[in-house]
């Protein structure tokens, strides 16, 4: 992403994402001082030219300027040279030639160097004359050599294609077999290749990739123009640049701006200067080409270019003798020719390699084709053939014509139609594709061979994305679907649209209540959630008289947690086992040794409250401390003039009992608070002893 290259010298392109656009470049003017002798020159192997003060000797040769010291490609055979302003042209040299016994040297008609020929006669077609072992072409598909005097025509040989589940076969203008390519985009009513760019305006580019149209917006940055500038958008460009206010020019219709530069024609600079258009004539730089490399001119370019003469191609050759999956990949250098056996010519042109098979006259009525061991085309012998044959070959009952012109010609045979595997081509019958089980032509199939499918025209293994099979064929999916098993827009099994998700069947903007994303498809929430998501089945929220914990709808929370406003499980106050409210004020419960007072939890339950079972309760009014809620639950009395007259020890130890404004008989009150009480003969002598003291004292009064 961002990587920014030049695939030659005139243009640029940038990886954006994952497609990448390529756009001319533009030059920028040097802003020569041309009354100082400066002239624009074009670097070896550049786009743009640069200032450079003129040298002496440079040479004017067929509206281009070339510097002293420079060669160049004049015309197919002749290569050029400027010497202190003189041209000097040479024919082109020519690769070694090492011809074989008995053959000579022949310079071809149309062609500058000479190739082997044999020594045998030379042929005549069509007005010209060819010598011995030379080859002609008819036309792009077929060519003609001359052995010994005759004629052998062939034509191309094309292999059977089996393309991938995304591709489809189209015919290449200039190509003579068909190839396999990605599926083509329709866009704005026009069709474009896979691979074709286009430009929709000046900012935004778009490229076919595989049916699918992606295009790409510059994005422009903020511009600050100085002083006196203005902002103007140059012709045919995205953003706008700061241009200077000396004026602006018309050229062709277009409006140019000051010190603006584009190309007149290949070699011609023009440049706007306060409102005058002035256009100069690049200079050729000296081009030296390395070992390997060699010069050519390329169309649309000025200056002549360095290429590598390395080409070549990769070809696959099943040896006939071979067992039937052995096969010899061989690299063959550009322009080699060979022959592959005795009846096949090859050759590698344009880094392709095509194989031409001989196109072999008929045999005379009445005759027989007999094959001839080393002969591409075969004898003609006379010989009564079948009675519905016109001619044969092979055999008497192998015909070539048949006697009826009504009839088809299929595999020798002469047929009213053409059976299961053939189509019908003119007068003949033409077996289909290998995987074909029936065909229209022999690039299309219309049924196929068990277990192959039929796409579009093609067999293929699986239907791949984007179709669904329909019994022994692939139907497209609806637009909607990536991925399918029906026709409509509830059959998808995978979105097209990466920002969509799948929901029973149907590709959504969104999953909605109840359901969430899962990697892309729409799954149920648990059936305690009211909504979940988006994109895990926890709950979001939860339906009434449920409050929602860790992800999960129930009737309650758990111990150590409360139910918010929200319906959301909090957690408590550490202090609290379970609790009403967040802090240590709303506890419902607690954790023992510590009992539950007014919501808060507490070690001990304080004056006038005693635990039961962890909740602090009030004692009886009488008590100070209690172990219970009775007045004889007791533990310390409120009062301090009352006494406890103790009736039983708790099972901690502590004494208990009820409060009394006087202590019963036989119990007297210590300084404890408790009623204690004394053996029976000390209280009967208290008694006596109060009985004779409150004697005395009344007999004295």
């Amino acid at each position: 992403d961002a990587t920014i290259w030049k695939p030659d010298s005139c243009q640029s392109c940038r990886c954006h994402g994952d497609i990448v656009i390529c756009k001319p470049a533009v030059c920028r003017n040097p802003q020569c001082a041309f009354e100082k002798g400066e002239v624009l020159q074009i670097a070896a192997n550049q786009c743009c030219p640069e200032c450079v003060l003129r040298t002496p000797g440079s040479c004017h040769h067929e509206k281009k300027i070339h510097e002293h010291g420079t060669e160049w490609a004049s015309s197919p055979c002749s290569v050029c040279s400027c010497n202190h302003g003189e041209v000097r042209c040479t024919p082109q040299p020519c690769p070694p030639l090492s011809c074989g016994h008995q053959e000579l040297a022949f310079i071809p008609e149309g062609s500058c160097c000479p190739v082997c020929v044999g020594p045998g006669k030379p042929c005549s077609y069509e007005g010209h004359v060819f010598q011995d072992g030379e080859d002609w072409r008819l036309s792009r598909c077929a060519k003609c050599l001359c052995r010994n005097g005759v004629v052998q025509c062939f034509t191309a040989q094309c292999q059977p294609l089996f393309c991938n589940q995304d591709e489809t076969v189209v015919r290449v203008p200039g190509k003579c077999c068909p190839q396999c390519s990605a599926r083509s985009c329709s866009a704005a009513g026009q069709v474009y290749e896979h691979g074709e760019q286009w430009s929709e305006n000046a900012c935004t580019t778009c490229i076919c990739d595989r049916g699918e149209v992606r295009c790409h917006k510059q994005a422009c940055l903020p511009l600050r123009c100085g002083k006196g500038q203005s902002r103007a958008r140059h012709h045919g460009q995205c953003c706008e640049e700061c241009v200077s206010p000396a004026g602006s020019c018309s050229y062709d219709g277009v409006v140019r701006y000051q010190d603006e530069m584009w190309k007149g024609s290949a070699c011609e600079f023009c440049m706007c200067d306060h409102g005058q258009v002035t256009c100069q004539t690049g200079e050729c730089a000296k081009v030296e080409c390395a070992q390997g490399e060699e010069l050519i001119h390329l169309h649309g370019k000025c200056c002549p270019e360095c290429i590598s003469r390395n080409g070549y191609c990769v070809y696959e050759e099943t040896g006939e003798f071979m067992s039937s999956n052995a096969s010899e990949v061989k690299r063959i250098p550009e322009g080699e020719k060979w022959e592959d056996g005795p009846c096949k010519v090859c050759e590698c042109r344009g880094a392709q390699v095509t194989c031409y098979e001989p196109s072999c006259p008929p045999c005379p009525v009445g005759t027989l084709a007999l094959e001839a061991k080393g002969q591409c085309c075969p004898d003609c012998t006379s010989v009564h053939c079948h009675p519905d044959c016109l001619t044969c070959s092979q055999s008497p009952d192998h015909c070539d014509l048949c006697q009826d012109p009504t009839k088809l010609l299929q595999n020798g045979w002469c047929v009213h139609s053409c059976g299961l595997g053939f189509y019908q081509a003119g007068s003949l019958c033409l077996a289909c594709q290998p995987q074909c089980s029936t065909c229209t032509s022999g690039l299309e199939c219309s049924s196929c061979q068990p277990p192959l499918l039929m796409r579009h025209g093609q067999c293929v293994p699986t239907c791949g994305d984007g179709f669904y099979q329909d019994r022994h064929s692939c139907a497209v999916c609806h637009e909607s679907c990536a991925g399918c098993w029906g026709p409509t827009e509830k059959h998808c099994l995978a979105c097209r649209d990466p920002l969509h998700v799948l929901r029973d069947g149907g590709c959504e903007s969104s999953c909605g209540k109840g359901f969430y994303n899962r990697q892309g498809t729409c799954s149920a929430c648990d059936q305690s959630c009211d909504s979940c998501g988006p994109s895990s089945p926890r709950c979001l929220t939860c339906t009434e008289k449920t409050v929602l914990h860790d992800g999960k709808c129930m009737s309650e929370c758990p111990g150590g947690y409360y139910a918010d406003a929200t319906g959301r499980c909090k957690v408590c106050h550490n202090s609290c086992a379970s609790c009403s409210g967040p802090t240590a004020s709303h506890c419902t419960a607690c954790s023992p040794p510590k009992a539950l007072r007014q919501g808060h939890c507490l070690p001990r339950c304080g004056e006038g409250f005693y635990s039961d079972h962890g909740v602090c309760k009030a004692c009886h009014s009488s008590c100070l401390a209690c172990m219970g809620p009775a007045p004889s639950h007791c533990t310390g009395c409120k009062k301090p003039e009352e006494g406890l007259q103790v009736e039983q020890l708790s099972g901690a130890g502590i004494p208990s009992g009820e409060c009394l404004a006087q202590c019963r008989a036989h119990f007297y009150l210590e300084s404890t608070g408790i009623c204690e009480g004394q053996n029976l003969d000390f209280c009967q002598n208290l008694e006596v002893i109060s009985a004779v003291c409150l004697g005395i004292s009344s007999t004295e009064n």
